[in-house]
């Protein structure tokens, strides 16, 4: 199947929906120009529909076939730094699902904890490397002092002006760039996360150990 996605300023491209395994096996060309497809796919949604959260959310689901529509459904209200109240950034919050989709876990495990299951700690370890990508980027993770890095300062309260309006595309700066962070982490192999993963199974393993004895 393929998808046209429209980025920078209108031009167009067309990709399939890949795999991350078959986006991973990209040669190198190809793989910038999907990760610049992502890049351009968020930005522009952003400028054009607004909701930080599902523009970054969106464009990686729409390559990697990731979830349905009811995921991109519940990334509405993080818009704004969560329900406008300013706090961690929503593209943030939209990349972190989309990492939570493509390695999270499906279900509980009878007897387990969150800590002694592979995929939830992946999940979390490529969640922090966004994290600590998205604030050497932006300086920051909330909403307000993001908002500051890409040059916006016009509040809420002045929507009532065409500059105001015009003032929020600059949040598509903020959408883009996190969408390209979330499908990098997303394609680095599960190899560069298993000795932190190994290594937290280990720990509670012997916590476990030690609570039998």
């Amino acid at each position: 199947m393929t998808v046209e996605i429209t980025y920078g300023k209108g031009e167009i491209m067309t990709h399939r929906h890949l795999s991350i395994q078959e986006a991973r096996e990209m040669g190198e060309k190809d793989k910038e120009e999907f990760v610049r497809a992502i890049e351009g796919s968020a930005h522009d949604s952003e400028v054009l529909y607004w909701g930080c959260s599902q523009a970054v959310l969106k464009a990686l689901q729409q390559h990697f076939n990731l979830g349905d529509g009811e995921v991109f459904k519940a990334a509405t209200a993080f818009g704004g730094g969560v329900a406008r109240t300013r706090e961690v950034c929503g593209a943030l919050l939209g990349g972190v699902m989309a990492i939570g989709l493509a390695y999270g876990r499906a279900q509980y495990e009878a007897g387990k904890i969150a800590l002694e299951q592979p995929e939830y700690l992946e999940a979390t370890l490529r969640a922090k490397r966004l994290c600590e990508r998205f604030k050497e980027v932006f300086g920051a993770l909330r909403c307000d002092e993001v908002r500051l890095s890409v040059g916006r300062i016009v509040e809420e309260a002045g929507y009532n002006t065409l500059e105001s309006l015009e003032d929020h595309a600059k949040c598509g700066d903020v959408t883009g760039p996190t969408a390209r962070l979330t499908a990098e982490i997303i394609l680095e192999p599960t190899a560069s996360f298993a000795p932190d993963i190994e290594e937290r199974l280990e720990r509670i393993k012997q916590v476990r150990q030690r609570q039998s004895l």
